[in-house]
């Protein structure tokens, strides 16, 4: 069995990014089992869905430096709307749930 290292990994994935044909032949030209790439590639936090595996990972900054980029999802504000047969509420995702909470109590009353 042949023992690769990081690095020679982040090479193989490297060229993987760049190579054409599909992933399955890739392996057979580096005479690297199929599950085995699957395996490293997961361990190496660079499974992406299969659409859009090889322009993220060429492009990416951790693919091009080799360290891991810590990214930040912010919330997009949205609204939520309450109706009756009497009112009807427009009210921000990003109010404060115990206000709301409160307000709905006092409503309720």
């Amino acid at each position: 069995m042949n023992k690769r290292s990081k690095k020679q990994w982040q090479h193989i994935m490297q060229m993987h990014a760049q190579y054409t044909g599909t992933t399955k032949q890739f392996c057979t030209e580096q005479k690297i089992p199929v599950q085995t790439f699957y395996s490293r590639r997961h361990a190496m936090g660079l499974s992406m869905p299969a659409q859009s595996k090889k322009s993220i990972v060429t492009n990416s900054p951790a693919a091009q430096s080799g360290q891991f980029v810590k990214a930040q999802v912010t919330p997009r504000p949205s609204t939520v709307v309450l109706q009756t047969q009497y009112a009807q509420l427009s009210l921000s995702t990003q109010c404060d749930p115990i206000w709301l909470a409160t307000l709905l109590k006092g409503l309720a009353a």
